[in-house]
Parts: C-alpha cells; structure tokens; sequence
C-alpha cells in the first residue's frame, strides 16, 4: 500500500482527507500532511488520521522524510508546478490538484521534467475522466462510431457561483491570487474533457466577460470558437452567472451524433451511411439519409466518487507503471487552448494553439500590475 502525503490543508485537501478516511480511495493510506498553517494541521490530523500521521510546517522536509511514496499537490495554482518539480527532485510520485498551472510554459517545464524521470508518475486531479458516462463517450469516439468528427458543442452553464463565494478566500477572483477564472476554475473540468475526446484545437477565438455582475477581475462568462487540425470546429460556452443552466454535450461526425445532457442522458443517433460517402452518390438537394436512434442514461455519480476514482487510478498506476487517466501531457493540452483564450479575449481575434512562448505570462504580468 502506497504510503500518501497531502501538502496544502484547503478545502479540497479535507475532501480527500474524508474519502480517504472514509476507505473510498484503495491502494495508499495518509501518512503525512504539510501546510505552513500549524492549526490547519492538527485540525486536519484529529478529524481525519491517525494520530501518528506526520505533520510538516516544511514541505521540503515531509518529500524527504522517508514516509511519502506520493504526495497529492492541493496548494494555490502558482504554487502547483514548483511543488510538483520539487517532488519530483526528491523521488516523490506528484499527484497535482487541478488546473496543472496557470501558464502553459511553466508546465512545460513540469513535461520535461517528467520524461528525465520515467521512473516516476505524475498526474494531474481532473477527476471527471473517472466519471462512467465520460468513459462512455470516449469509448465511442474511439471505436469510430461517430466517423470523422465535423463540430464539437459544449453548452456548460450551471456552474453557479454567488458574490459571498467570489469572497470566501482572499485569492480568489484576482489575476494575482487566482490566475484566472472560469477557464482555469470551475470550467476547467468540461474543458479538459473536451480535449481529451476531441484533442486539442490549433486556433481558438474566444470572447470573455470579465467581472459580470460580480466584483472580481477574472473571467466568469466565456464564448470559446474552436478550430481542430482535421478541420472540426467547435464551440464552448460556459458561465458561472447562470441559475439553473445547462450541461449539454454535443460530437457530430461524419457517421452520426452523441448528446449528452447533464453528465447522464445520452442520445446517439447513428447514420445507415457515412455522409461523406451518401453526399458524393446523392443526386438529391437535402437528403434525409436514415439513421437510428439509441438513448439510454447512466446513473448519477457525486463528485465524491470521480474524486476518489481518480486518486485511486492515480495509485493504480504508480504501482502498475502506467500512465493515470490524466497525465501531465494531457493537462498541458488543456491549459495551452485557455491560455490562447485569455490571449484571444485581450487582443482580439484568433490565437493559435500553442500561443508564441512567452506571450501569455506577458501579457498576464501586466493584468496583475493593473490589480
């Protein structure tokens, strides 16, 4: 049993304090836990841990004590990559809590990093991958079922987030504290998602509300256009402003169509004939071409499950060295197409994917000047 260490004593830390205590997340079990904030500590070893789980002040110290074998990174974002690296150093398998980091280029150091040491796993806690309807719908993109994917359309608004949430935690809603809103928060999730069945795109045209209705500076309403290399196109919208919102998925390809509508009810609609293949026989102006039609609805999964799938998965893959359901790789696919957004979204127009080294971390220096 891989022996865990938790470095960041938050919110989302006791989430996965709880689950493990609780004997949901197989494989490890916590032994240490590290955060500059002594009553955070004994506060989070009494109501989870044994008492003989080990407390650090100093980080450093807890990688190279000799009772971690991984060490789940649920620190701030600007603090994820450094403490990842550090891991690293030290022999330490890092599991990073979501986004991977704020710029693209710093988590390409982290990529580098990882491949001098192939002896070692590192992942990255976007925990939907562990959802079964999710599973479903990569399954079919990859069996082919869809053919060749033409548009892929995410409807995300039921995010909701009040003032008194914005409020709760000094860093948040701040270029300086946060590094970003929606794209790199709350829908970073359906974004890595949407990657990780469609790819990453190579153009992005993004339109942003900045501080809608909520006294914050970043992001909280996003019009995302979308460009694949095959020459898909997209489009991701999603705000936290909404009340009730919308979670709809739609991939159209050349051999039918997949919904999915609230994480669960699925229409797949399949075409009797590829229409690439019916276009170039018809003789006809607006076909129809016959299709059949399957729904059907998975069950509903709370986070506490894909959050503890994904730890699981995570230790699954250390001790079978193999890659987790999200690595390194993959989260810098994701946070390449926000990266190009918030460029898109400042400069105006479309940005390519990945943008030019160097030009996002500039061009957020000077939003957190503006603070």
């Amino acid at each position: 049993m891989l022996r865990v260490g938790i470095a960041g004593i938050g919110s989302i830390a006791r989430v996965y304090l709880g689950l493990f205590a609780a004997g949901k997340i197989p494989g490890g079990r916590v032994t240490a836990l590290s955060s500059r904030n002594m009553a955070h500590l004994t506060g989070a070893r009494d109501a989870f841990c044994t008492p003989d789980t080990a407390l650090f002040t100093d980080y450093e110290a807890m990688l190279h004590s000799g009772l971690v074998d991984v060490v789940m990174i649920c620190t701030p974002h600007n603090r994820h990559v450094p403490m990842a690296l550090q891991a690293l150093k030290a022999g330490v398998h890092p599991l990073i809590e979501k986004p991977l980091a704020v710029d693209a280029d710093e988590a390409r150091a982290l990529l580098a990093a990882c491949k001098a040491h192939p002896e070692l796993t590192a992942g990255v806690l976007y925990c939907r991958r562990a959802s079964a309807a999710y599973q479903q719908v990569k399954q079919l993109a990859e069996s082919g079922a869809l053919g060749q994917l033409k548009r892929a359309c995410w409807l995300i608004t039921n995010l909701y987030r009040t003032p008194a949430y914005h409020a709760s935690e000094p860093w948040r809603g701040s270029w300086k504290g946060e590094g970003g809103g929606l794209l790199l928060t709350q829908a970073s999730h359906q974004l890595d998602l949407l990657t990780w069945l469609c790819g990453v795109p190579n153009e992005v045209t993004a339109l942003c509300e900045f501080g809608a209705e909520r006294a914050i500076q970043v992001e909280n309403d996003v019009t995302l256009h979308m460009r694949w290399p095959g020459g898909a196109t997209g489009q991701f919208i999603a705000s936290s402003r909404e009340f009730p919102g919308t979670n709809r998925l739609e991939l159209s390809g050349s051999k039918g169509q997949l919904i999915l509508e609230n994480d669960r009810l699925f229409t797949l609609r399949r075409l009797a004939q590829d229409e690439r293949d019916f276009a170039r026989a018809t003789t006809g102006y607006f076909g129809p071409i016959p299709f059949t039609e399957e729904r059907w609805e998975t069950p509903e999964e709370p986070n506490e499950a894909q959050q503890a799938g994904i730890v699981a998965d995570f230790l699954a893959a250390v001790e079978g060295r193999r890659a987790p359901l999200c690595p390194v790789s993959d989260a810098l696919g994701s946070l390449l197409a926000t990266n190009a957004a918030y460029l898109s979204a400042w400069q105006g127009g479309t940005v390519l994917v990945p943008p030019p080294p160097g030009a996002y971390a500039a061009a957020l220096a000077k939003r957190r000047e503006k603070e």
